[in-house]
């Protein structure tokens, strides 16, 4: 049974690594990336992308990630003061903030479908 869930659950991470539906894996999750313009639904198989219209599991991921992410970077990073710390991370936050939303948001559709899974 576990072997199983782990490759149900590898499929859904390598569809949402793909911006694709965690249930067919082909319809895309965002009309334009860039842009952070996203379907409400598959346009190939209809599943609703947040049917309960709650994005827990984005904040969820969203905050992990970058929290993650920040204490990596103030553990190898060594400034001569804390205002020259910040004029570095910071930036590195808002860029790896903006650049990473699809994927998270993608992360946070594919963990919600293996926590309730709709036919």
């Amino acid at each position: 049974m576990s072997r199983r869930l782990f490759g149900f659950s590898r499929q859904l991470l390598a569809r949402a690594l793909r911006l694709r539906c965690p249930r067919c894996g082909e319809g895309k999750i965002f009309r334009r990336v860039l842009t952070y313009s996203e379907h409400t639904h598959c346009p190939r198989c209809g599943l609703r992308y947040d049917p309960h219209g709650e994005s827990l599991a984005f904040m969820y991921v969203s905050t992990a990630f970058l929290t993650g992410v920040m204490v990596i970077v103030m553990l190898f990073m060594h400034p001569e003061s804390i205002a020259s710390g910040r004029m570095v991370v910071i930036p590195i936050a808002l860029a790896l903030y903006v650049s990473t939303l699809p994927v998270r948001k993608a992360l946070a559709i594919a963990l919600n479908y293996l926590n309730h899974p709709l036919p």
